[in-house]
């Protein structure tokens, strides 16, 4: 009798016990910890916050493990990922842009998010609503979430308030519109010798302002790609928008082309008063010593308001077992938390995932040290996702490339420029828009059948006596 009811009770003991386990706070349910991989390509300051926000987990989670690998580019990111998904080594996580997660999403690759925030320990519905909605938009498909956001950033006007005030602007009001913004840029180039080479300037881009240009469409009514994938880009509210750059550059002379940061360091010096960057180029900038009282603005205005979301989202990759998939979920869980996610945007200036996030302590300390910058945050309510058509993988480079440059460097005219990169993509991906490798698979059948009559052909000629040659 004794030993039974000691059994009864040491039984009872271990299942209270994993029954604590399961309902303790920050755990959802009792799944062993696992090694997991997240691929990125965080470097400097933002690697630092990250590497942070892991070690966070980590403690939070006892005996988990997470490898944070650095791909070093972009590029390079995108070629190891679809190496991976082809040779079946993928990592558990992954930063990833739409139109690779397109691609990937075809070869069956990834598990959507969706199946992890309906279950136990998911998102609730305040959860889900207190992310911003543009970011949920971009990462679902058919009603699927497929990614989440990470990285995202939007378009901002950085402006040396120094300068505004010597050409009789208000430092503390950046142009609302294009216009305002031509007619500043004009106030704010200076020629001081005379010589046709102004020693101040209004703006400075590069050749490769492809983000510039696609804000600039959708505010004049436009978009890249129409619902079918076909590139629509010249059209006219692409034209019109490449024109106001290139006229910048020719016909107002308020701009000059710049590679790579030029532009940014030039404007730390000094020489060029207002640059278009990203939200997160202020985590760099701020790292500078900055010789002027730098302002922070949103985007002018066009027909109506609109930015191009940028940055990537994460991906998580279907594996043959469940545990390391689970343990991925908990990690992307945390850090879309909101205290997290507020850390992460106040150290990175990356954007917040979450309303609340704004609220947070973290950020309220932000946008005070940086006034404009919460206004420039509220563009969310405005933006757009980038393209994620499995046709921007290399559209983007054709466009700029193709599209952009030679009508800002004037060698083609920007109607000429932009019909030629629609054409180029068009052509590359179906008249649609569509991916080519349905097309490539269905000539595959032909090709063998004419490589057998090739095969044929010249096995009939090596059984016919050879023809003798004249001697030359």
């Amino acid at each position: 009798m004794h030993n039974r009811y000691s059994t009864i009770n040491i039984l009872l003991f271990v299942y209270l016990a994993l029954g604590s386990m399961a309902l303790a706070p920050g755990r959802c349910w009792a799944a062993p910890a696992a090694r997991i991989s997240l691929w990125h390509v965080m470097g400097g300051p933002l690697k630092a916050t990250l590497d942070t926000l892991i070690a966070g987990f980590e403690r939070q989670e006892p005996g988990a493990e997470v490898d944070a690998v650095n791909m070093g580019n972009y590029t390079a990111l995108s070629q190891k990922l679809m190496a991976a998904a082809t040779a079946g080594n993928v990592p558990e996580l992954s930063q990833s842009y739409e139109a690779w997660t397109s691609q990937l999403i075809e070869k069956d690759a990834v598990m959507p998010f969706g199946d992890f925030i309906d279950g136990p320990g998911g998102l609730d519905s305040a959860d889900r609503a207190d992310l911003f909605p543009v970011m949920l938009a971009e990462c679902s498909r058919q009603g699927r979430v497929y990614s989440l956001p990470f990285n995202k950033s939007v378009p901002v006007y950085y402006y040396n308030k120094e300068l505004f005030a010597r050409a009789g602007l208000d430092p503390e009001r950046f142009p609302a519109d294009w216009d305002e913004f031509l007619d500043a840029a004009r106030r704010l180039t200076v020629d001081r010798d005379g010589d046709g080479r102004p020693e101040q300037w209004g703006t400075a881009f590069p050749a490769a302002s492809l983000w510039m240009f696609q804000c600039l469409i959708l505010q004049n009514g436009g978009d890249l790609f129409d619902s079918t994938g076909r590139a629509i880009f010249d059209g006219p509210e692409g034209i019109e928008a490449l024109e106001y750059m290139a006229d910048q550059i020719t016909r107002h002379r308020v701009a000059y082309l710049t590679t790579g940061y030029e532009h940014q360091n030039d404007f730390l010096a000094g020489r060029v008063a207002m640059v278009q960057g990203s939200s997160a180029s202020l985590s760099y900038m701020a790292q500078q010593k900055i010789p002027f009282p730098m302002g922070i603005a949103p985007l002018p205005a066009g027909r109506r308001r609109a930015v191009v979301l940028s940055g990537t989202n994460v991906i998580m990759f279907r594996k043959p077992d469940r545990a390391p998939m689970e343990q991925a979920w908990r990690l992307v869980r945390f850090l879309i938390r909101t205290d997290n996610t507020a850390l992460w945007s106040a150290r990175t200036s990356y954007l917040p995932l979450r309303r609340s996030a704004l609220q947070h302590p973290a950020l309220v300390r932000k946008f005070q040290q940086w006034p404009g910058l919460r206004l420039a945050y509220r563009q969310l309510e405005h933006a757009y996702p980038e393209p994620r058509e499995v046709a921007w993988l290399t559209g983007r480079a054709i466009v700029e490339e193709e599209g952009l440059q030679p009508a800002l460097k004037g060698v083609k005219s920007p109607a000429e420029a932009l019909h030629h990169a629609a054409r180029r993509i068009n052509q590359q991906y179906g008249t649609a828009g569509q991916n080519p490798w349905p097309s490539m698979l269905l000539l595959v059948p032909a090709i063998a059948g004419l490589g057998l009559l090739a095969a044929r052909a010249a096995r009939k000629r090596d059984d016919e006596p050879e023809t003798p040659r004249e001697n030359k």
